[in-house]
């Protein structure tokens, strides 16, 4: 299966995009406003370039999935991440970088005990969704959600 990027925007396109207007920096225990600490950078903070995640896996991660416009990586802090991506599995550890590119199948989960991991996404609109699950909307919001992000 070849996989293909989707097309450049255009310049218009590009300018288009809200930018942040400044950066900022977090501490350890710090979120975005209005989100939980584990949220490093979303959708709204970045204009849409990416979101960060601070996370901590214990055992099974999401079932399989694929992504149209999102890439994912995952860089672990602590513990041991496995992840299946395509006909590949990687595993890694503390300072270990795994990259799951949109078009292809993937999956992870911690091995042995807990890991805590950087959740990467670009771009970064998938934020919505977890934004989303996090309000806890109702089975049809969460399908409608399902059919929009994957």
């Amino acid at each position: 299966m070849s996989v293909v990027p989707p097309a450049r925007p255009s310049r218009a396109e590009a300018e288009a995009v809200p930018r942040p207007g400044r950066g900022y920096l977090l501490g350890a225990d710090e979120g975005v406003p209005g989100r939980g600490p584990e949220v490093k950078a979303s959708n709204e903070s970045t204009g849409g370039s990416l979101a960060v995640y601070r996370s901590v896996l214990d055992g099974a991660g999401p079932p399989p999935h694929q992504h149209r416009l999102e890439d994912e990586t995952i860089i672990v802090l602590e513990g041991t991440v496995e992840a299946e991506c395509g006909d590949d599995v990687f595993r890694g550890d503390a300072a270990s970088t795994i990259f799951l590119p949109r078009g292809l199948t993937h999956t992870f989960r911690s091995v042995d005990g807990p890991a805590t991991f950087l959740f990467v996404v670009t771009p970064g609109h998938l934020d919505e969704m977890f934004r989303a699950r996090e309000a806890g909307g109702s089975r049809e919001e969460m399908i409608d959600l399902v059919r929009r992000f994957f």
